[in-house]
């Protein structure tokens, strides 16, 4: 019975993610809006009774899939701004990483625009779209946090403000490079983010600076 009940959630496991391997294929060929339930479906193998006997639809798959995107692109970024020596060092390695991560994976940055663009639009998913870009935030919050605790410094405008800036700063430098990719310097990103941690960092015990 417990060996029976174990296959059945391993076969339903595998299913699901046969079926996101998949989605994430046909919604870069295609678009979140061009993508169909029917093809991501036959893409994986199955019928589209499996597809929504594992997720709500079209969007509710695309949510999960954007977590699992997050989670790893957050990963990278935290493994590539840990661990040096200096706040310079941590933005021009983590600069580093994103611009990686649009030359590796230009597809996954353009669904993550056109869906903000549709969500966004959307009052019912509005708040789906803006808690997974809070996700990215949080991350860059708690990495500004361990490197002002880290280095003894101090804040000029709160951490999660800072992460805000970062955040639009990195989605912007994002559509420019794929819009006009010779445009944009490769370290053009880690030189403007170690301009603005210099100008919203000081040494701890110094005071606010004149006219702030």
């Amino acid at each position: 019975m417990e060996t029976a009940r174990l296959t059945r959630e391993q076969s339903k496991a595998n299913t699901r993610e046969r079926l996101l391997l998949a989605a994430r294929r046909v919604f870069a060929r295609h678009g979140f809006h061009g993508a169909s339930v029917e093809e991501i479906a036959s893409e994986a193998g199955f019928s589209t009774g499996a597809l929504y006997s594992n997720f709500d639809g079209k969007e509710d798959l695309f949510l999960v899939l954007m977590d699992r995107e997050i989670d790893e692109h957050a990963r990278e970024i935290a493994d590539a701004v840990g661990a040096r020596a200096s706040v310079s060092e941590r933005a021009t390695g983590g600069a580093r990483q994103w611009m990686t991560m649009i030359e590796r994976e230009p597809e996954v940055l353009l669904l993550f625009m056109e869906f903000w663009a549709y969500g966004v639009r959307d009052a019912g998913v509005r708040p789906k779209v803006a808690a997974r870009f809070a996700q990215v935030r949080e991350l860059l919050t708690r990495l500004i946090a361990d490197g002002v605790r880290e280095f003894d410094l101090e804040l000029d405008i709160p951490a999660e403000q800072l992460a805000i800036a970062i955040d639009a700063l990195a989605d912007g430098i994002a559509r420019q490079k794929l819009a006009d990719p010779d445009a944009v310097p490769d370290d053009l990103m880690g030189r403007v983010l170690s301009l603005l941690l210099a100008g919203a960092t000081r040494p701890a015990g110094t005071g606010t600076r004149s006219g702030a």
